[in-house]
């Protein structure tokens, strides 16, 4: 009677369980792409596709200040548009189409701003390392269940048989396991060779308080053609820091590739002297790389920086505590809170994230309190200028400091 009910069991979960475990498939994640558009601070998050052709699902995310713009999306030859409401931060939703798989382009235009985002669409589909495993599974289950059959009606032969076949297809299942990819693993490229970048600005002499452009045109360090396949990392193409010398004006950006190998924004300055743009890139299969430019602005200098002081030792790791005084912080770029440090002359700059990155469903952070830890290294003795941002209601939040390190 034990066997039988042994037996009953191991049948149920072959049949009923291991078809249903075959057709779980992880359908990726949606993508998420930062832009800097018209003075206002975006993410585009393109959603998963479940089929292909089929609908495409584009939420404009804004974050305070939000002005009145419209912002038209374009994918083939569909073209939807989303105004930008006045202090109404948050998603904007848009249904577009894509025609199949593949890869394709989002084209975004806000007044004479325009943006193309590349992006892939795949339909999920099971690889065949996971039919493999879980017909594998199916299978052990299967020589198990005869083999208990086999047992109960005194067969010994083959109640052997089939335990050995089960044996030697659980080797090959676990094997085939270990050794798969993991979800969302893909094969690497080789290491590719620098990013070399020319920074310009537009006008070539900005003044205080005007609009100019700042654009990065980046080539490859072994060819001198347009790099055109950087990779989204940190839910952007390309992060730009531009600081003033003396560290009064600072704005963390995401620039829009206009050209291929092209990346611009356009801001306005609020002091005159010497400016550093720093740009933060990453290859596909390769590894981030930080780039940089100088460019002088006229006008009046700014005010002298009215800061928080810190002191912290230098030459080794040291954790950076920020209170926000706050619960319910809203993942910004993928992380709860980033660290951005410069030192006095501009020739280093350490970018560092909030250690604790979980994040619920609804886009607020969890498993901490109002606390930001993060953990930076300082490479020399001198001052450095230090900004910590965070979002709180869709509005960036940016904390300066000194710190001096001794």
């Amino acid at each position: 009677m034990f066997i039988r009910l042994v037996l009953g069991v191991v049948v149920a979960l072959v049949v009923v369980a291991s078809p249903a475990a075959a057709h779980v498939v992880d359908p990726g994640a949606d993508l998420q792409v930062a832009q800097s558009f018209a003075g206002v601070e975006t993410t585009l998050v393109i959603r998963r596709t479940a089929e292909a052709p089929g609908p495409l699902r584009v939420d404009v995310v804004a974050y305070q200040p939000v002005r009145d713009v419209t912002v038209e999306l374009a994918v083939g030859g569909r073209s939807a548009a989303v105004r930008l409401v006045a202090d109404r931060a948050g998603a904007y939703p848009a249904v577009l189409a894509v025609a199949g798989e593949g890869p394709h382009e989002l084209r975004v235009r806000v007044a004479d701003e325009v943006a193309v985002v590349p992006f892939d669409v795949e339909v999920p589909r099971p690889d065949t390392w996971e039919v493999l495993v879980y017909g594998g599974f199916g299978a052990v289950g299967l020589a198990l269940a005869v083999a208990l059959v086999s047992a109960a009606r005194a067969r010994r032969v083959a109640a052997a048989a089939s335990g050995g076949v089960a044996g030697v297809v659980l080797v090959v299942v676990a094997t085939v396991a270990v050794l798969s990819p993991e979800p969302g693993d893909r094969p690497r490229a080789p290491g590719r060779p620098s990013v070399q970048a020319f920074v310009a600005v537009d006008p070539v002499r900005p003044v205080v308080g005007r609009e100019f452009t700042v654009r990065f045109d980046l080539v490859d360090g072994a060819t001198g053609l347009p790099v055109d396949d950087l990779a989204v990392h940190h839910a952007a193409s390309g992060h730009l820091v531009v600081t003033s010398l003396d560290g009064g004006f600072f704005r963390h950006l995401h620039p829009l590739r206009t050209d291929s190998g092209r990346l611009e924004v356009r801001l306005a300055a609020d002091r005159g002297g010497r400016y550093t743009a720093y740009l933060e890139v990453e290859r596909d299969g390769a590894g981030q790389q930080l780039v940089s430019g100088t460019f002088d602005v006229d006008g009046p200098p700014g005010p002298d920086i009215v800061a928080a002081g810190r002191t912290y030792p230098v030459g080794r790791p040291v954790a950076v505590e920020v209170d926000t005084g706050r619960t319910g912080l809203q993942a910004w770029l993928g992380m709860a809170g980033h660290l951005i440090v410069r030192d006095r002359d501009g020739r280093f700059l350490g970018h560092a994230h909030e250690r604790d990155m979980s994040s619920t469903s609804d886009g607020t952070v969890g498993g901490h309190g109002p606390l930001l830890r993060f953990t930076v290294n300082f490479p020399r003795v001198g001052r450095y200028y230090a900004w910590v941002q965070y979002v709180a209601d869709f509005r960036i939040v940016t904390i300066s400091y000194l710190i001096d390190v001794r």
